[in-house]
């Protein structure tokens, strides 16, 4: 990944931030597996189970959206200060290829991370194919002011 004045090459996890790993309980409830996350990035996974389908056997669209929604936001808040939390307020997802069945794996970035909003992006792959495309806009909200936090 190239580097910009916001973004560092060889990225690390910084310690304090290892409750990231952790994951949310919607994201547990749906499967999704925390794999790998440096600071600005992350990797996870999703067993595709057969809730995960819709009415005609395919992923739904939903799940695979809070796939790459969980994604980006431990690739952003690994990169947030303590004092900072935030929030998705705008989201474009491209369905590139359904899937029924397998693994898939979502990996997103910071692509900017600016003083009141964040943008990243995602991919989400199966079998080395891209299945979705997607990139979202974040608000940067004082943590207090998150009761979720």
């Amino acid at each position: 990944m190239a580097a910009d004045n916001n973004e560092q090459e060889d990225c690390q996890l910084p310690s304090h931030k290892q409750t990231i790993r952790r994951g949310s309980d919607y994201s547990r409830h749906l499967g999704i597996d925390f794999l790998d996350a440096d600071e600005g990035c992350s990797r996870l996974s999703m067993d595709i189970l057969p809730f995960h389908a819709n009415m005609r056997g395919h992923v739904h669209g939903g799940a695979l959206f809070s796939l790459v929604d969980a994604g980006m936001g431990i690739a952003l808040y690994s990169r947030l200060p303590d004092n900072l939390a935030a929030a998705t307020i705008e989201s474009k997802i491209n369905y590139l290829k359904a899937v029924t069945k397998g693994q898939l794996i979502c990996e997103s970035r910071v692509i900017h991370l600016g003083s009141r909003t964040a943008v990243l992006e995602a991919d989400v792959m199966q079998d080395g194919q891209p299945v979705v495309r997607a990139l979202a806009t974040f608000a940067l909200i004082p943590a207090s002011d998150d009761q979720s936090r």
